[in-house]
């Protein structure tokens, strides 16, 4: 199999026509219904891996591991259906599909969910989603043989709103699937955390994504996301107290160090600060157009030295979550 897409007289737009996905999302003796391609870097070439209707074996996958390949690549005219076959995979993934594989697509099934409903800038949207969401995250986070490891490796860490969302999303429903909320309550968790920031979608981008540092002005503004993300959800029915107050507690502190009120202690609620570790940490080691991503380790050393703002329960909670990174 060595057929090779290649036209040196348009060669950006070839590079532009094929987007990345995730070796881990893919699944053994399984037709993905869609051509895999490798990239060649040394002349920006892809050359077809499997062909749409060519099965792919466990020990494909373990090859490619091995070599380092982490990532293939598709058509951009097909994600639509890679999207179709991570639904498929999350919604019926049978018995052949382990919880690694079902956490990868799942991740990629968030983004591109939630990035759309965010771009639409509906509410209604970003919740109908978020629901959805949150109870395949629950599903996944409580299975008896879901290693937090597994969803590490495959998250991304842009700057992007929804990014961030769903990486919080997923490490607030880890955190509380470990601190021992039912499933039921991980999946509102897991929700909430997709909307905790939906309040920055009506900051421009010139703010969030500014490179440099933040007026007086333009950080008071940042700072009034979690109220406009309120007072966007407040009135609705299909939200619980816990998943609101995710929204706009999320940076309150324990010490009463926070915002937007600077409540403390029990004023907050437990769902919040859930949020509010996994929120830092999110922050801390993902991209942002001020600075690079901080090395987790580092970025649990600032929470520890932040400590005094958390629920120390929480924090030690998420400590041994991490710890498995370093472990692994």
């Amino acid at each position: 199999m060595s057929a090779t897409v290649q036209d040196s007289s348009v060669m950006d737009d070839l590079v532009s026509s094929f987007i990345p996905i995730s070796v881990s999302t893919l699944v053994p003796s399984s037709v993905v219904g869609i051509e895999l391609f490798q990239e060649e870097q040394d002349d920006r070439r892809y050359v077809l891996y499997r062909g749409s209707d060519y099965p792919l074996e466990q020990i494909d996958l373990v090859k490619l591991r091995s070599r380092g390949v982490n990532k293939l690549y598709i058509r951009k005219n097909e994600q639509a259906s890679y999207q179709s076959y991570l639904r498929e995979m999350i919604d019926n993934p049978g018995a052949n599909v382990p919880v690694s594989a079902r956490a990868g697509a799942l991740n990629e099934v968030v983004r591109d969910l939630l990035g759309s409903a965010f771009r639409s800038g509906d509410p209604n949207a970003s919740v109908s989603t978020a629901t959805y969401l949150g109870e395949q995250t629950a599903d996944i986070v409580c299975s008896d043989q879901f290693a937090s490891i597994d969803l590490f490796r495959v998250l991304h860490h842009d700057y992007a709103t929804f990014t961030h969302s769903a990486n919080v999303a997923f490490y607030a429903g880890m955190l509380a699937a470990e601190i021992g909320f039912s499933q039921e309550d991980v999946a509102q968790i897991a929700s909430g955390g997709l909307v905790h920031d939906l309040g920055k979608l009506q900051i421009p981008d010139k703010i969030l994504c500014k490179p440099g540092r933040l007026t007086e002005l333009e950080f008071r503004e940042i700072k009034m996301h979690p109220v406009t993300g309120f007072r966007q959800l407040v009135h609705r029915e299909d939200l619980t107290e816990g998943q609101l107050m995710m929204v706009y507690q999320h940076h309150e502190r324990v010490d009463g160090g926070g915002y937007p009120v600077g409540i403390s202690g029990d004023e907050i609620h437990p769902w919040a600060k859930i949020c509010a570790v996994v929120d830092v940490f999110e922050a801390l080691t993902s991209n942002r157009p001020y600075r690079t991503p901080m090395p987790k380790r580092r970025a649990i050393e600032v929470l520890e030295h932040e400590r005094d703002g958390y629920e120390q329960e929480f924090l030690e909670c998420w400590k041994k979550i991490t710890n498995k990174l370093w472990q692994s």
